[in-house]
């Protein structure tokens, strides 16, 4: 039964979620089901009833009338044709997102860590602790340096890297495609298996976040010497670093998923809802803009009129907002 269920997932995944779409697809799958029943109880086995019901109810054209969804669907030939994907295309995908993760999170992982040294160098210093050493301040201070542009390239480098490699597929800008049976039942199965695994690494790197200020607190408690307060921080970052690693690599492998599967940011009605936003911005925000500068320079008083922004961030997501709204209800029916 959860195979029909899913055939019919797939059947009506490029259809509009409109109130006559939703009540056909209820419809179908009691029909469905009801058929199902019958032949479980003519002795059928699983895979023949489902074969069966798959045959019989599998094609939306010829149900369309019964239906009512013949003119939604004429709407769905008159677009566009979209780009189906295999299970191939779709493994190429999600590999090429995990690499690209790993790169980034590294270059973030090598920009986090490149100034500890430095940071260390200069508590050091500050404490005296040169003074006793061979190596003085200035060298420390240029191995320092030397570490943090090193690292700092390496991660840009690395940047550049993973953006040429996610050139390759733009399907999070692009949703004008289509997942074929199989590749759509390996996606679902791939983020099922990914679910616990997403929810550990943003876990562990939660805690590690919240761990990582643990040591400045209880030095700035006990009042311990300055150098530890450097080697603190440096800590700090160390543990940020692998932390954000952490988020980066579970976050872009999750989106993966949703990107493939029209899901959460990437659904169609998320991406409609960031054309509409970024269509209002184009006229808002030169208005608030203009606004701003008039009411500063008209007036003077730039110490006050800054407000002007967080103020026009809360309206412009209201105004989204409702305009969002709006069209949800226009397209479901039940706006008037």
């Amino acid at each position: 039964m959860e195979t029909i269920r899913t055939y019919l997932e797939n059947m009506f995944m490029s259809l509009p979620k409109t109130k006559d779409v939703l009540k056909a697809k209820e419809e179908l799958l009691s029909m469905m089901e009801d058929k199902y029943s019958e032949l479980k109880a003519d002795g059928k086995s699983e895979n023949e009833a489902v074969g069966i019901v798959i045959a019989e109810f599998g094609n939306l054209q010829e149900l369309a009338d019964e239906l009512g969804i013949e003119e939604t669907l004429r709407q769905i030939e008159d677009e566009p044709v979209k780009n189906v994907l295999g299970i191939a295309t779709v493994k190429d995908f999600i590999d090429n997102r995990v690499k690209a993760s790993l790169r980034i999170a590294t270059g973030v992982l090598l920009c986090i860590w490149a100034p500890i040294l430095i940071i260390i160098a200069g508590t050091m210093e500050n404490a005296g602790y040169f003074d006793s050493w061979a190596l003085g301040s200035e060298e420390a201070y240029a191995v320092g340096l030397v570490v943090l542009f090193v690292m700092a390239a390496a991660g840009v480098g690395l940047f550049i890297m993973s953006g040429a490699l996610m050139g390759r597929f733009e399907l999070d800008k692009d949703g004008n495609f289509r997942l074929d049976y199989d590749a759509m039942n390996y996606v679902r199965s791939q983020e099922d298996r990914y679910r616990m695994t997403f929810a550990a690494r943003v876990t562990i790197g939660v805690v590690t976040c919240i761990f990582s200020v643990i040591p400045l607190i209880i030095l700035g408690i006990l009042d311990y010497d300055q150098i530890y307060f450097g080697l603190a921080v440096g800590l700090m970052l160390f543990l940020v670093g692998g932390s954000v690693f952490l988020f980066i690599i579970a976050g872009m492998q999750n989106a993966a998923y949703q990107i493939l599967l029209k899901k959460g940011d990437y659904s169609e009605a998320a991406r409609a809802r960031t054309m509409q936003a970024e269509r209002i911005g184009a006229f808002y925000w030169p208005v608030i803009i203009i606004t701003y500068l008039l009411w500063s320079f008209l007036t003077g008083r730039w110490y006050i009129t800054w407000i002007i922004w967080p103020a026009a961030g809360l309206l412009f997501a209201a105004i989204t907002a409702l305009a969002g709204y709006l069209s949800r209800e226009k397209e479901t029916g039940s706006y008037r």
